[in-house]
């Protein structure tokens, strides 16, 4: 089994500053052209409008935000800056069955912001030092999860009208939550950090179902599938766990439930996403993206190469065949057919699309 996807466009940099000075007449209050991030891309999503309209947005280490149309490509439809913000490390956008009406976004300097899908800041939540990095929003209700400093866990509000009101905090294992998932059925909220440990919550309780060490190094991504959590880390490897062994277990322990490690990058492995139950995408600081058969881990489908640098987010396209994977090829099996995008250090964003 083979996975064929090439490298359908680049959305490159933006291009740098001219030099070439402008007569005052040439400058007269023109509106400035719409163009691609000046510096690292950290944070990609791909959502569904209400209206089943796409939209792709990023953000990374400019310090700003684009929203980007997937049938055109070239260039941003709109730019968001937050006010007075350092680079954007987590992002979030509503996973509404019904489309997404917001996203959020975090910086380094502990800033939360809530958006329309317009582009308008909504709301906004000044924190304490290093109390968020990742983000992830609850898919039934409006709750937002993040963690950073202690990985300490707070669960906030996500609704306009008393956005970042604490709701409840957990404490995960480690020194620093680096990654926060929610499962897509809203069951569990996973937490990684920097010691390589996972700490498995019940989303509506708040109470801890699981924690193990998933790695000897930092896990600087993670990934749910409806009976799958994989984890990704500076160790270079990619851990598959059982779901279901990992929700019956309780403490601490070791890697309860593992049933795949995959190797292959020869860096970091920075980005993980699962298309659906069998089609992964992982990213490396090695510059490339392997693609993985979960239904059959191994050795990757196949070795996605282009980018320069770090390859620091994926999204896939939301996936409209449904949960139903037949046969053993084509998109219907879940490996051909899908559209993803990366996102990296040299700043350009790519769109990858497979064949099937």
């Amino acid at each position: 089994m083979s996975a064929t996807y090439l490298l359908a466009h680049v959305s490159p940099a933006a291009p740098a500053p001219s030099s070439t000075a402008t007569s005052p007449t040439s400058a007269t209050s023109s509106i400035p052209l719409e163009s691609g991030h000046s510096d690292a891309i950290w944070c990609s999503k791909w959502a569904t409008l209400p209206g089943g309209d796409g939209i792709v947005v990023t953000a990374g280490a400019d310090h700003t935000i684009k929203t980007w149309n997937p049938l055109s490509g070239g260039k941003p439809m709109k730019t968001l800056r937050p006010a007075a913000s350092l680079g954007i490390v987590g992002l979030a956008v509503d996973p509404s069955p019904a489309g997404a009406d917001f996203l959020v976004s975090g910086s380094i300097d502990s800033v939360l912001c809530r958006w329309n899908m317009n582009g308008i800041q909504e709301a906004r939540k000044e924190l304490g030092p290093s109390e968020t990095w990742g983000l992830a929003l609850h898919p039934r209700s409006l709750h937002l999860a993040t963690s950073a400093g202690n990985a300490t866990v707070r669960v906030m509000s996500s609704a306009v009208e008393n956005f970042g009101e604490e709701l409840t905090t957990m404490s995960a294992t480690g020194n620093f939550g680096t990654s926060v998932e929610y499962s897509a059925d809203g069951r569990f909220l996973a937490v990684a950090s920097d010691t390589g440990h996972v700490s498995l919550f019940d989303a509506s309780t708040g109470s801890l179902v699981s924690t193990f060490p998933a790695h000897s190094a930092p896990i600087r991504s993670t990934s749910f599938t409806s009976s799958l959590f994989v984890t990704a880390s500076d160790d270079k490897r990619i851990n598959v766990f059982d779901l279901r062994a990992l929700s019956g277990a309780s403490g601490a322990g070791g890697r309860k439930g593992q049933v795949a490690s995959l190797g292959g990058h020869d860096g970091w492995v920075v980005s993980v996403e699962a298309r659906n139950d069998r089609l992964l995408a992982s990213g490396s600081s090695d510059g490339t993206i392997k693609l993985w058969d979960l239904s059959m881990p191994g050795s990757a489908l196949s070795t996605l190469r282009d980018a320069v640098g770090d390859v620091w987010s994926l999204s896939w396209a939301p996936d409209q065949s449904g949960a139903a994977i037949e046969g053993l090829a084509g998109a219907g099996a879940g490996i051909g057919g899908g559209q993803l995008i990366s996102g990296g250090e040299d700043a350009a964003v790519r769109w990858w699309r497979g064949g099937g």
